[in-house]
């Protein structure tokens, strides 16, 4: 789980994986940053994420400053 730095938007009754770029904060939780769009094309995007960010079927909208589940790309001590 994440804090989303920013609002974001998924079309209703589809699942998406949306690149980001996960940060460690200093209280010891994690944000996350959208990268790029939503197409699968941007090829770019997936280079500079470290994360995919998941926005389940049901959810529409979030809202920057919500909890959102994030699926990290690669395990850094960072």
């Amino acid at each position: 789980q994440a804090v989303a730095l920013e609002r974001a938007e998924s079309p209703e009754g589809r699942r998406q994986y949306r690149r980001g770029v996960l940060h460690r904060e200093a209280s010891g939780g994690y944000s996350v940053s959208l990268v790029g769009g939503a197409g699968s094309h941007l090829i770019a995007s997936m280079a500079s994420s470290n994360c995919l960010v998941v926005i389940d079927e049901e959810v529409t909208e979030v809202v920057a400053g919500s909890q959102v589940t994030v699926m990290p790309l690669l395990l850094s001590n960072r």
